[in-house]
Formats: structure tokens, C-alpha cells, sequence
């Protein structure tokens, strides 16, 4: 709850550009803001719930495996291009920071203490 708030505050603030909104229009703001939050939530419900919602409600915290996955398929691996490129950026990234950190480590001038 207090998180839907700071998160209305703050999407205020940067929708407004900078203008302070008068007691009327903060009011008719947050009408507008309450309707399409209820409209979002009967909308979901509409839908029902998501297949990861039911697995969890009948007490299985682990979604089920298809069957791509249990034969260890290549299925299984992410298609999606751009996150593949992130996973070798991300850990190109830490590769290099380590890297940096130990050549770094390594380059201790004594100080001469007079």
C-alpha cells in the first residue's frame, strides 16, 4: 500500500514536468489513477489465475518440467537473442572486474617514511 503510493507520488512528479498540481487536480489524478488500477485487477481476474498461480496454490513451489526440459533438450536453452547477448555481457563484465581488482592488487609502491 505504501508502495503504491510512493509509486504514485513519483510517477506524479515525473508526468506533471514539474508543474505543482492544485488540490482539484490531484484529486481528479488519483480518481483516475484508482480507476484503471481497479480496472487492471478485474481484468486479471477475467483471465483467471496464471499457470505459475496454480502450481503454487496446490502447494508445489517448483512449476512443472515440459518435456524438453526432463529429456534436456536444447529446447530448454533461451531463444530470445538480445538476453543471450546480456548473459555474455553481463558476465564479460564481471570478468574484467575481477581482472581489474586483482591486477590492481598487485601494483604496491612502498611508501618511504623519511
Amino acid at each position: 500500500m505504501a508502495g503504491r503510493a510512493a509509486l504514485r507520488s513519483i510517477a506524479r512528479r515525473f508526468s506533471s514536468s514539474g508543474k505543482i498540481l492544485s488540490e482539484e487536480e490531484k484529486a481528479a489524478e488519483n480518481v483516475y489513477i484508482k480507476k484503471m488500477e481497479k480496472e487492471k485487477l478485474e481484468k486479471a481476474a477475467r483471465q483467471g489465475p496464471k499457470p505459475a498461480e496454480t502450481t503454487a496454490e496446490s502447494g508445489s513451489a517448483v512449476p512443472p518440467l515440459s518435456d524438453a526440459a526432463k529429456t534436456g533438450g536444447a529446447e530448454a536453452s533461451s531463444s530470445d537473442k538480445n538476453r543471450n547477448y546480456a548473459v555474455v555481457a553481463g558476465a564479460l563484465t564481471i570478468l574484467g572486474a575481477v581482472g581489474w581488482y586483482l591486477k590492481s592488487g598487485s601494483k604496491k609502491t612502498e611508501e618511504v617514511h623519511e
